[in-house]
């Protein structure tokens, strides 16, 4: 509790970040899919194309600036990124052409799911040594904050207000943010807490790493791509739970209001794992966070009740937790913190091309009439077969560690 109330000011501004994060997230632009397709009078695999052509540009674009926070005043970032999300927001109210659609899918992935992710993910690991998984697990009660409470407030303002002016609250909203955000980092945290062990800051091999040189290295390739799961399947399952919800004969109101279960069981785990990070260490949980997904996702690939879906919700949620703080925890661990932004950025943008790939692969499989629970079903299978992948590399990784930090 006294970590918490020294660090109030800093964790409240990250956890706004992640909380602004929420308005480029999948599961926010889902709620306005079937009002999207039928404007501009687009297939599933049309609007699953236009979807991942932004959010793959997006992931581009995160290779090219995300180490901008490695050399400029955060504040700088923050005012940047923010206002630019706010007037994509705001062009959602107006677009009328579909051509200019995947710019603004690129603008809502970029600076919200890519910057306004990595950017308080690079802080926090600057700023503490042996108390980020703490630190990174009470900030993203921001973004668990957003989960649970946008899919039902906007899916009524989109029946009380039409889906363009609820775009022009999501600008409101950011707006009214960024002051409060900025006024809190007016004092910026700086590395010298006598909590924190600042020596435990390198990496691998004693050193800090470069991104040409993580590139080369064979535990980033067999880490990044099981941790490619969790993106591309819940980008994929809740782009599309609209059609969900028609499969399963399900109402999208009574649907959305289950979220609070998924967001419940992401913020009981991510505190818990949090803790247990800290504690334990990364690599003694990151072969078992996608269990959990791949329960939920058989659980929904033969759900037909509302109890069942809730069930489903809790176990997506404790690998949407566990995901969090692993991702916030597992590069400064291993890689050092000096090229933070940098590096990270590699696995921001190789996150953000997951959730690509996830609604062009299943709109074109749905396109071509494969069973959505068939779809849910495979998608099991292969969260399991990665936490085997996963469970294979920490046998041998830990031991590149420095000594203290095994």
């Amino acid at each position: 509790m006294s970590f918490l109330f020294q660090n109030a000011r800093w964790l409240t501004a990250t956890g706004l970040l992640y909380f602004c994060s929420c308005f480029g997230q999948t599961f926010f632009i889902s709620l306005f899919a079937g009002e999207i397709r039928q404007a501009f009078n687009l297939s599933h695999g049309d609007w699953g194309f236009i979807y991942s052509g932004g959010t793959l540009a997006s992931a581009i674009a995160m290779l090219c600036f995300g180490g901008y926070i490695d050399k400029y005043k955060i504040t700088m970032n923050i005012k940047i990124v923010i206002i630019s999300l706010s007037l994509v927001c705001l062009a959602m109210t107006f677009v009328d052409l579909v051509w200019i659609l995947p710019l603004i899918i690129f603008g809502l992935r970029f600076f919200g799911q890519g910057m306004l992710i990595h950017i308080p993910a690079v802080a926090i690991g600057k700023w503490y040594g042996k108390n980020k998984g703490k630190a990174i697990s009470l900030s993203i009660m921001g973004f668990s904050i957003g989960e649970a409470i946008f899919p039902v407030i906007f899916v009524s303002l989109i029946m009380l207000i039409g889906w363009r002016n609820s775009w022009l609250v999501g600008t409101v909203i950011l707006l009214l943010i960024l002051p409060i955000i900025i006024k809190l980092l007016s004092n910026e945290r700086t590395p010298n807490s006598k909590q924190e062990d600042l020596s435990d800051q390198v990496g691998m091999e004693s050193k800090h790493w470069k991104r040409k040189d993580v590139l080369k290295n064979w535990v980033f390739w067999a880490v990044i791509i099981p941790f490619l799961i969790p993106p591309i399947f819940s980008t994929a399952f809740f782009f599309n739970m609209v059609h969900l919800t028609e499969v399963k004969n399900w109402s999208l109101i009574t649907f959305t209001s289950l979220f609070p279960f998924y967001t419940g069981m992401s913020i009981l785990t991510t505190l818990t794992s949090g803790w247990m990070l800290d504690k334990f260490g990364v690599e003694k949980i990151l072969p078992y966070y996608l269990l959990p997904m791949a329960t939920g996702l058989l659980i929904f690939s033969y759900s037909n009740t509302y109890l069942t879906a809730a069930m489903g919700f809790g176990f997506l949620g404790m690998t949407q937790g566990l995901a969090m703080t692993i991702g916030g925890t597992f590069w400064p661990t291993y890689y050092g913190t000096k090229n933070l932004g940098s590096v990270r950025s590699l696995s921001t943008s190789t996150m953000v091309f997951g959730t690509a790939i996830g609604p062009a692969i299943v709109g074109k499989l749905l396109d071509i009439d494969v069973n959505y629970n068939f779809i849910l079903l495979v998608m099991s299978v292969l969260a399991v077969i990665a936490s085997l992948s996963l469970w294979i590399t920490m046998l041998k990784a830990p031991q590149l560690l420095p000594s203290k930090q095994k």
